[in-house]
Formats: structure tokens, sequence, C-alpha cells
């Protein structure tokens, strides 16, 4: 693990998270990493949920039938998202990220994205940055290997410091992810990190070649709009702190509804069973399992 999250780990819960321990080569630690990462998302869907010093492990609920996932790792650091007038600073509509700063964000979300697919994974996933945006003090860097299985990672920096990551790999039985129909759009819900402050929910997905937009309506910040480019999208936006409970209620991630918006200038309403594959007794039926924890 990079020398900064491997640093950020340490500091989580002194209690729990000895000063000299090095989660790089500790057994526990790399015998949870290896355990979440054989986990089996079709037996029991598990949620992002964490408490300040906890591996995070986003839900494991994947668009498509037969499709497996496992987490690739997931941290979060208490306070980090600001609170206050940090939040307020957040933005609905995300603002264009380039030059250096694009690029130190990317590359920032590329190592640790290299650096934990290979300690997990024992593979090297050639991922690629495919959404960088920016919303008040904030950068989002989205990055997959562009296969058809999708292994994926969102990164989540403020003011150029990494602050939270998660993502996912295909397991040994995923299944290649079905196409997008042209108007629509596809995703997994259920990504959230959680302090006991404040939590951060985000959505990254694929969109038909027809879309060159899209809106999300949230339950805690109303309308959001993605960044949409290059056939993928990602939002994301603040909400209270949640509980593993909570998460495990619903399947639905804090998203409404859905709408995209499409080259001729229509909008076409996405459901929530069209997005994310899922029937409408899935989404409606409450989740068992948890988080990923140390």
């Amino acid at each position: 693990m990079n020398d900064t999250l491997d640093h950020a780990l340490r500091g989580l819960d002194p209690a729990v998270t000895p000063a000299d321990l090095d989660t790089g080569t500790d057994p526990k630690a790399r015998a949870l990493l290896a355990r979440v990462m054989a986990a089996d998302p079709m037996g029991a869907p598990a949620p992002t949920i964490s408490s300040p010093r906890v591996l995070t492990a986003r839900r494991l609920t994947v668009a498509g039938a037969g499709v497996a996932a496992g987490v690739a790792a997931a941290l979060l650091l208490p306070g980090v998202f600001g609170g206050g007038s940090a939040m307020a600073a957040w933005t609905a509509t995300p603002h264009t990220v380039s030059g250096d700063r694009a690029i130190d964000a990317q590359e920032k979300c590329l190592d640790n994205a290299q650096d934990t697919a290979k300690r997990t994974t024992g593979r090297d996933l050639g991922f690629r940055p495919v959404v960088t945006e920016g919303r008040g003090p904030w950068t989002l860097v989205y990055v997959n290997d562009g296969s058809s299985h999708l292994a994926e990672i969102t990164c989540l920096l403020r003011d150029g410091d990494l602050v939270g990551a998660h993502g996912s790999a295909p397991g040994p039985g995923a299944q290649p992810l079905p196409p997008v129909p042209a108007g629509s759009a596809r995703a997994v819900l259920g990504s959230v990190l959680s302090t006991s402050e404040e939590s951060v929910r985000t959505v990254t997905g694929r969109v038909g070649a027809d879309v060159v937009g899209l809106e999300l309506s949230t339950e805690a910040k109303g309308d959001v709009t993605a960044t949409v480019t290059g056939g993928y999208f990602a939002a994301w936006w603040p909400d209270a702190p949640t509980t593993e409970e909570r998460e495990n209620a619903s399947l639905r991630g804090g998203v409404k509804s859905v709408t995209a918006i499409l080259q001729d200038g229509s909008r076409h309403s996405v459901p929530l069973e069209e997005l994310t594959g899922l029937t409408s007794t899935q989404l409606n039926t409450p989740a068992t399992g948890g988080s990923a924890r140390d």
C-alpha cells in the first residue's frame, strides 16, 4: 500500500492499530483482504459502511446475472470530509478539473488502485482514469480496467490529498457485463463511506451510446448531476452518518430515480431496476451481511 494510505491506516485507531503495525505484511491484515476478496456477492450483498477506523467494502451488488465481484480496498479517515463550511462548498453540479490538478489526482488514484489491486488480487488490472470531476475543494477520480468484467476503483481527494478510496474486481465466477442500451445506464448502488459525523455516497457506472448526461435524484441532496464521459459516469454527494443496519435495509443507496439526457436533447427516465439489473423485489428486500472490518 502506498505510504500515504499505509500511514493513514496506522493512525485510524491507535487503541486497535499499533503504531508499528506493517499493514502490508501483517498476517491479520493480509488475511482480511484475502477473505474479502473471496466473498461471493451473489449470496449476501454487503454494504460499504464503516466506522472511522475500519477498512470498508463496497456493497457487493453487481448489475448483471452471473457477475461476481471482490473488494479491492477502501479507506476513510475521521473528519476528512470537513463538515460544516467545507461540506457547504460541495456542489450538485460538478466542475471540470484539468491541467496539473487533474494529472496529480489521477496519478494518486492510479498509484493507490494499482498497488491495492496487486496486493489483494495478485494481478495487475491495467487501470486507467475514465472520469475526473470537481465539486468544491474535492476531486473525484474513477478508474477502471476497461474490460468486459470491469474492475474499478473510485478515489476522493480533498485539496489534492487522497482521503477515501473503494472499489471492486471480478471474482472467479464473473461473467462479462451485459451491454448498456443506447439510451440507458448501468451502475452498482450502495457505495458509502461514513464516519460518526457524516458520509459520502458515490455512484459510478456505464452509459449507452446516446447518453450525454445523467441526473440522479437523491434522498439527501435532491438532484445531483453526474459527469458523463467516454461511456462512463460518476457522481457523489454528502449525507448524514449511516449505520450498517440502515444500509442493509435498502439496496437503493440513497438514490430515488435517474434521468438520462440523450444526444437529441430528450430525457429518458431510467428505472432503478434497469439501472442496477435487480428486480423490484430484490431492491426492496433487506440485505444481510455487512462491512469488511479490521
